[in-house]
């Protein structure tokens, strides 16, 4: 029991000297410092891996199907796919890479068209059949005679053009195939009018634009008929030759098994038919999430056996500090395991105090993180995060009780390890040599 309250009692009472003191607050800093780093770096990637399970993978297929030339009987071929258990939604689509003009300023665009009766991820962005048209038009108008169609923008995209809803912007696009029957060598010039603006926060909001299957397919020259020249333009028209769908692209129950299920799916389709998975799209960024992840952990594991490399410092300097007392305990009958339990107490209690606080700290600042950065970047207006080189624009948080378990526990162990070295020297202290000079 004695070498517990000795132990405790050089660990409350510090030192004398000035140096052994600073040292010893500098170790304890340092072991705070990186096990708060660890545990917000962990709960950041954490956030990070979520939102690409949960917000990217939500509105990026899992499964691309194509056909040649498109594919007419998509709705036979939904209603086939969906009977599968693993299949969770079937949706047709076109994609077409494009222009956006307005007054003059221009940006690249990826047009989209889907099937407004479907209830998908992008349906969820905004309604296409709410456009009204504002009093501002572009300066670029092309031949048509018919009202605009509609369109769902970024809020990037937005921002870029300085457009609001109800706008009406110009859409130049390289128009393959035929439309209307006959071959057409120009690109493709429609006006569409914005009938909303969304935000995923993600790296789609830099090019991704929505509007109907009917419009893009007629744009790609998937299209039987001019939807210029007839009705509604968003609208598939009745008894007119069926609107082609590019594709289907398909949501599965386990996404870590897409590439399985695009070749069993592709088995049971005619031929002519190949599929894209979302590793082959998007697996880079999760490959390169994982791979920082790693690498970040890795680092700031290097801070926290930095600060153990201090403790070590500490308690050499504390066991030659405390020779005196240490030849007087042994002179009273104390053995060298005795001596040894005293010195892994107090190192232990540096290492248990500088966890507990580390602990702290870094939950406090992975539940603050997020609003901590957003007030950060309101007040320096700068853009932490550019969509551009991240997936994401924010910084996600997901603080996990097992990791800070795992963090606390790693610490300690490499806590204690360091002090066996120093105790191991205090043991070994000749209490017969220290005695003679003093």
């Amino acid at each position: 029991m004695y070498p517990l309250l000795i132990g405790w009692r050089f660990f409350r009472a510090g030192s004398g000297n000035r140096l052994v003191s600073f040292v010893s607050l500098l170790a304890m800093a340092g072991l705070v410092l990186g096990v708060a780093l660890m545990i917000v770096v962990m709960s950041v990637m954490n956030g990070f891996d979520r939102e690409m399970r949960t917000r990217i993978l939500d509105l990026v297929p899992h499964i691309q199907l194509y056909g040649e030339g498109g594919i007419e009987n998509w709705r036979e071929l939904r209603g086939d796919l969906l009977r599968r258990p693993e299949v969770l939604t079937v949706e047709p689509f076109v994609r077409v890479a494009g222009m956006l003009n307005y007054h003059g300023r221009v940006t690249g665009v990826e047009l989209l068209g889907v099937d407004e009766t479907a209830t998908g991820p992008y349906q969820q962005l905004g309604d296409l059949n709410t456009a009204t048209v504002s009093a501002s038009t572009s300066t670029l108008t092309p031949p048509r005679t018919k009202t605009s169609d509609r369109l769902l923008i970024s809020e990037k995209i937005a921002a870029e053009l300085q457009v609001e809803e109800g706008a009406q912007l110009v859409l130049l696009a390289p128009r393959a195939g035929t439309s209307g029957g006959q071959t057409s060598r120009l690109p493709a010039m429609r006006v569409f009018t914005v009938a909303g603006i969304f935000s995923t926060h993600t790296t789609i909001d830099k090019t991704l634009v929505i509007t109907t299957l009917a419009t893009a397919a007629d744009i790609a020259g998937l299209s039987q008929v001019d939807l210029s020249q007839v009705g509604d333009p968003g609208a598939d028209p009745v008894g007119s030759s069926p609107i082609l769908a590019q594709g289907l692209q398909l949501k599965v129950s386990d996404v870590f098994n897409a590439r399985n299920t695009g070749y069993e799916l592709l088995s049971l389709l005619p031929p002519g038919f190949g599929f894209v998975d979302w590793m082959q799209s998007h697996g880079n960024l999760y490959q390169a999430i994982q791979m920082s992840r790693k690498l970040v952990g890795l680092l700031v594991f290097a801070v926290i056996a930095v600060a153990v490399f201090n403790v070590i410092a500490m308690l050499v300097m504390t066991v030659v500090e405390k020779r005196p007392a240490i030849a007087i305990l042994k002179t009273q009958g104390a053995s060298r395991f005795e001596i040894l339990q005293i010195f892994l107490v107090q190192g232990s209690l540096i290492g248990v105090f500088g966890v507990a606080l580390g602990c702290v700290f870094g939950v406090l600042g992975s539940l603050g993180i997020e609003n901590l950065m957003t007030l950060l970047q309101s007040w320096t207006g700068v853009q932490l995060l550019n969509l551009e080189v991240y997936p994401i624009d924010y910084i996600p948080a997901d603080l996990r009780s097992l990791d800070v378990l795992l963090v606390a526990v790693v610490a300690l162990g490499l806590n204690l390890l360091a002090a066996l070295y120093p105790a191991w020297k205090a043991s070994a202290v000749m209490p017969g040599q220290v005695l003679r000079y003093e």
